[in-house]
Parts: C-alpha cells; structure tokens; sequence
C-alpha cells in the first residue's frame, strides 16, 4: 500500500514538473482555446473534426474502389461529350434554354405542322434524327 501510494506520488511529481516546464506553451494553449470558444470557432472546429472522423471511418478500401470505378466510368461518359459535334449541340441547347422565357405555349396538331414549316425547328428535328439512327445502330 505504501509502495502504491509512493508510485502515485512519483508520478504526480512528474507530470507537476511537465507542466512547469511547459508552462507558456500550455497558458498559449488555453489562452487559444478562449479565443476558439469566445469567437465560437470552438463549435465549429469540433464539428470539423467530427466530420473527418466519420469521412474516415467511411472510406473503406472497398468504398474507395468503387468511387475510382464511378469516376473512370464518368470520365469515359464525358470523353464522348467532349468532339467539337457534342459541345457544339450543348451550347445551342444551353443558348436556347437560356433565350426561353415564360410558359410555353400550348399548341395542338395544326400548331405543330406549323411550326415544322420553321428551317429552325426542322433543321433541329434533323439533327435528332440523326442522333436516334446513331443511337439505334449502337442499342
């Protein structure tokens, strides 16, 4: 009993002479974590490393095997948006979504006929066509 508590003592003397050794690093350290919580940064540092933490217990190697797999495949997908055609056809697209305002109009089956008079609408009802014959020869 009395060699324990001399073990306590022994180690309680230690860490008493760390911490006076260590003295302006540890009243730096505290005076950060004031700052950290006054500022309430505190909050927001704790919730960082919560969110490393679970980001790393997710990331198992079966995880990150699937995810490079996810990004060869999208990597290929875009390779193919990528010709000077497909970039081409995006841009009008986005153009032309960003030209349209307001609700479209309804337009029963003469509206339709009428407007496949327009060379625009035809020569954009060209270039689907020409997409579905490309796709059905791969499908």
């Amino acid at each position: 009993m009395v060699a324990e508590s001399v073990g306590k003592q022994k180690d309680v003397d230690s860490l008493l002479q760390k911490i006076a050794d260590n003295r302006e690093i540890i009243e730096s350290f505290i005076d950060k974590i004031i700052w950290l919580e006054k500022s309430g940064n505190f909050e927001s540092i704790l919730g960082a490393a919560a969110m490393i933490k679970i980001i790393q217990d997710t990331l198992s190697d079966e995880v990150i095997a699937k995810n490079a797999e996810l990004l060869t495949n999208i990597g290929l997908i875009l390779s193919k948006f990528s010709n000077e055609n497909s970039l081409k056809l995006f841009n009008a697209v986005g153009d032309a979504i960003c030209r349209c305002s307001g609700e479209p109009e309804k337009i029963g089956f003469f509206g339709l006929v009428k407007a496949l008079r327009d060379p625009e609408v035809q020569k954009t009802l060209g270039m689907l066509i020409k997409i579905a014959k490309e796709t059905g020869k791969s499908v």
